[in-house]
């Protein structure tokens, strides 16, 4: 077999069945790939309808989070390339395919798909916001990256040799695990291939500006561990630098100035204020740098609260 696709997923039935739907149209033979949905504890369990075809099946856990998730999928995979991908992810008939062909292109490479936000999401200015922002961690081109942690577990593949040798995702790790896995296979001299062709869309819910925060503060709040275990690499010097602790004095002034700046944008009055005037923007001057700005703005600020969560 040549390819399997893992799907974790927790208490999102609509989602997922919208997943399966285009996961099992694929223009390659079903002899040719399986896909393996891991219910880590959903509520109620998953249930794969009597017409689910054969190369569909069900791994059932209880709530051991979605690195466990996926190296359960992996353990009991079948094919030789193994490709993950979320739960709220719409992909075309070719994707397996597309995915197989990088793989013999490079060999023993993890390959990174493309990710876009439905079409629907650019008649929005969130939306408009929201892609160009993700867009620039992307390579500018098809092919081998330099960059060593460019990795999105929404859309990856691997062969499964290789995921083994690794040790797959680590589960210690409830954010940033993808990337963690991309310097763990770069730094020992693994390639990374960005396969624009293998293109899906992110179905999530994040598309205003309140609850894509509210997310990337959850993800701020439990990156942590990732930032501490690799402290010189250069985004979470970055991170530190501009989220970290106050450290008056023994800092540039500009840093501190800009924490305490972030410290009081992120009280209620004004974190309110500050959505509150996006959405005037986004009626009054829906293209604006200014607009641009405040987003920036509160995106920022949620960052900055959730970095300082358990420090």
């Amino acid at each position: 077999m040549r390819a399997s696709i893992i799907v974790a997923t927790h208490n999102r039935p609509e989602k997922l069945s919208e997943t399966l739907i285009n996961l099992t149209r694929q223009s390659v033979d079903t002899r040719e790939f399986e896909i393996i949905v891991v219910d880590d504890g959903s509520e109620p369990p998953v249930q794969l309808s009597d017409e689910a075809p054969a190369n569909l099946r069900l791994l059932r856990l209880s709530n051991v989070e979605r690195s466990a998730a996926r190296n359960a999928g992996a353990q009991s995979a079948k094919g030789e390339l193994l490709i993950f991908v979320d739960d709220d992810i719409t992909v075309q008939p070719d994707f397996v395919n597309k995915h197989v062909a990088a793989q013999r292109e490079w060999p023993g490479a993890l390959q990174v798909g493309a990710i876009r936000l439905p079409e629907d999401a650019s008649s929005t200015s969130f939306g408009r916001f929201r892609q160009q922002l993700e867009d620039t961690g992307i390579p500018l081109a098809r092919g081998l990256t330099s960059m060593p942690n460019f990795c999105a577990a929404a859309n990856m593949a691997i062969s499964k040799a290789r995921f083994e040798e690794l040790g797959g995702f680590d589960v210690t790790l409830s954010s940033s695990e993808d990337q963690d896995f991309a310097l763990r296979h770069t730094s020992s001299g693994g390639r990374i291939a960005f396969v624009p062709e293998a293109r899906v869309v992110h179905r999530d819910g994040a598309l205003d500006i309140q609850s894509y925060c509210k997310r990337a503060e959850w993800g701020a709040a439990n990156m942590l561990p990732f930032v501490e275990r690799y402290p010189d690499f250069a985004d979470n010097v970055v991170r530190k630098r501009v989220n970290g602790a106050l450290q008056i004095g023994a800092e540039p002034l500009t840093d501190s100035a800009r924490k305490l700046f972030k410290t009081l944008l992120a009280t209620k009055p004004l974190s309110r204020l500050l959505v509150a005037s996006a959405r005037m923007l986004e009626r009054a001057a829906p293209d604006s740098s200014l607009l641009d700005r405040v987003y920036r703005m509160i995106l920022g600020v949620h960052i900055f609260r959730g970095f300082r969560r358990f420090q």
